[in-house]
């Protein structure tokens, strides 16, 4: 079928039932959306990622993954997987950096739910400064300008993730934790009973620090301390310590994160005199 006769109201698509993802980069999206995937009545559904806010996520997304008893299938264009899919598909749509509207329009006739995935700010602010200093194209101030946005927007993050229609699942936890994996499936009200990590998905580039291609060996919970030296990482971290407000939000949702920035707000000083 031809592309450009095709819109979500006439791709045939009316799916059975919708999960809306929300995450920042480098926190664990993927993995946990092939979970998910893995998940889903029957293990089927299809994936639209890295969609536009506010524009029809079939058009708009960057890819479309057609799922099938719990593994990614189908060769083809877009149309084709989603013609594959049949009648009332499981659908999981996914936007990066991005936060849920606090009245979010509906995106098909079909049962939503929303769902924030979410990681520790020092491991999750580790990853995405070392994912950006690997691009050539960034000067300094380029990661500087990326990195305070991306903070503000996580810390905005922290506020959503308490609103009571959404599922929040830390990616941390997902990870440490095979009994949360158990629970978040009830929360989410998926039937599945794989409780792995999976595989290392392709999407992002993968680790930012190691090549793996199960998930259970990513060491998540070292980036901190693989990045502890990195002059950029410890701006970055001084500067976040002397937010209150931010700080505050923090405290609530990674208590240890917080008191580790609070003895770097108390101990440590930046030291820059101009010649």
């Amino acid at each position: 079928m031809d592309q450009a006769l095709h819109s979500t109201d006439d791709a045939g698509l009316v799916p059975g039932r919708v999960l809306r993802i929300y995450g920042m980069r480098r926190s664990g999206n993927h993995a946990l959306i092939n979970w998910i995937m893995r998940n889903a009545p029957g293990g089927n559904g299809l994936f639209m990622n890295n969609c536009r806010h506010g524009g029809d996520p079939i058009v708009t997304c960057s890819s479309l993954s057609l799922f099938e008893g719990g593994s990614e299938v189908g060769q083809g264009g877009k149309w084709k997987r989603i013609d594959r899919a049949g009648a009332k598909p499981f659908t999981a749509v996914s936007y990066e950096d991005r936060v849920p509207p606090a009245t979010p329009k509906a995106l098909f006739a079909a049962a939503e739910t929303l769902v924030i995935i979410y990681r520790s700010f020092l491991h999750w602010a580790a990853s995405l400064l070392r994912k950006i200093q690997g691009n050539d194209g960034f000067g300094p101030l380029d990661r500087n300008r990326i990195m305070g946005r991306a903070v503000s927007t996580y810390s905005d993050m922290l506020t959503r993730v308490k609103d009571d229609d959404v599922v929040p699942l830390c990616y941390d936890s997902w990870t440490a934790d095979e009994h949360y994996r158990e629970e978040a499936l009830t929360r989410l009200n998926l039937p599945g009973k794989d409780l792995s990590l999976g595989t290392v998905q392709r999407f992002g580039g993968g680790s930012s620090f190691q090549d793996a291609t199960a998930a259970a060996d990513l060491k998540i919970d070292q980036r901190s301390a693989q990045m502890a030296d990195d002059h950029e990482y410890q701006m970055l971290l001084w500067t976040a310590a002397r937010d209150d407000s931010f700080m505050t939000k923090l405290a609530q949702h990674f208590p240890g994160d917080a008191k580790r920035l609070e003895t770097l707000r108390s101990t440590a000083s930046a030291q820059v005199v101009l010649p």
